[in-house]
């Protein structure tokens, strides 16, 4: 009897499993699952993901692009208006001696009203030093503000823009009479503002462009010439030659001409992936 009692105690029911044997049994349907779809459908996913991740970045950087040209043709129209109404306002009335006298006064009035000066200038912005024109396309205002962030993304009239304007480095008190001054403006993608600087890395457009003039706040014409140009980083020291040591730039700078008196610098950014990468033109008054 013991040893029959003992037998059936041993015998199981086929169809009755453990917890862990349960468990066990969901594990393997679960992996099994899993191979299924890991090996049917994961490269659809993944391919189906990339794909959504790429048209999203696609998107933002288009936007980015569109953007910024936007924002350039805005910037590019303001500066054409005020380009023509300065040099509308520089220009000698036709080199007529006597046409003040000829013109009657309403019309006087009239072409005074079209006019811009330098203090009109000074005017519509109070930080207005300067004018400057370079090769056939660098032709803007200069500014010099508080420091050296507001005009990054601020245009001549006061506008928002990543355009910016032109501006002289704020540490600059004297202006264009240091010895070195130094000129920052941006390298936008429809080719305003600084964009040309490139150029000047092409020692033929150098030799061919070599003149830059800057018509001062109070209408001086200085006239400088080009005599170098390099490609650098924002830690140049050349950035500091004009604050620091002055007397020392014609030893600093390269191809420095033997009678240079002032000097003045052109930087811009480029549009490689390394931001701190820097434009250099260097320019003297001889």
């Amino acid at each position: 009897m013991r040893k029959i009692f003992s037998s059936k105690r041993k015998n199981k029911n086929p169809q009755e499993s453990s917890p862990q044997e349960i468990k066990s049994q969901e594990s393997k349907v679960k992996l099994k699952l899993f191979d299924f779809i890991t090996q049917e459908q994961f490269k659809k996913v993944l391919y189906a993901s990339l794909i959504v991740v790429g048209v999203v970045l696609a998107t933002v950087a288009l936007r980015i692009v569109i953007g910024e040209l936007v924002e350039d043709a805005e910037a590019r129209t303001e500066y054409q208006e005020l380009r023509e109404r300065y040099w509308q306002a520089s220009e000698p009335r036709d080199g007529v001696e006597g046409l003040d006298e000829e013109l009657g006064d309403e019309e006087e009035a009239e072409r005074d009203l079209s006019d811009l000066s330098l203090d009109e200038l000074a005017a519509i912005n109070r930080d207005f030093i300067g004018w400057i024109n370079a090769s056939s396309t660098i032709d803007y205002p200069v500014v010099r503000g508080a420091d050296n962030e507001k005009y990054i993304n601020t245009t001549f009239f006061g506008s928002t823009n990543s355009a910016g304007t032109i501006f002289m480095d704020y540490r600059h008190l004297n202006g264009f009479d240091e010895q070195v001054s130094i000129l920052y403006g941006h390298n936008t993608r429809d080719g305003s503002m600084f964009a040309a600087l490139v150029n000047y890395l092409n020692p033929t457009y150098l030799r061919n462009n070599p003149t830059i003039t800057i018509t001062t706040r109070d209408g001086r014409k200085l006239t400088y010439r080009v005599f170098d140009a390099r490609l650098t980083d924002a830690w140049d020291t050349a950035y500091t030659i004009g604050i620091a040591d002055a007397g020392r730039a014609s030893e600093m700078f390269s191809n420095v001409p033997a009678n240079a008196s002032r000097f003045l610098l052109l930087s811009t950014c480029t549009r490689s992936n390394n931001n701190d990468e820097r434009i250099l033109v260097f320019a003297a008054i001889t």
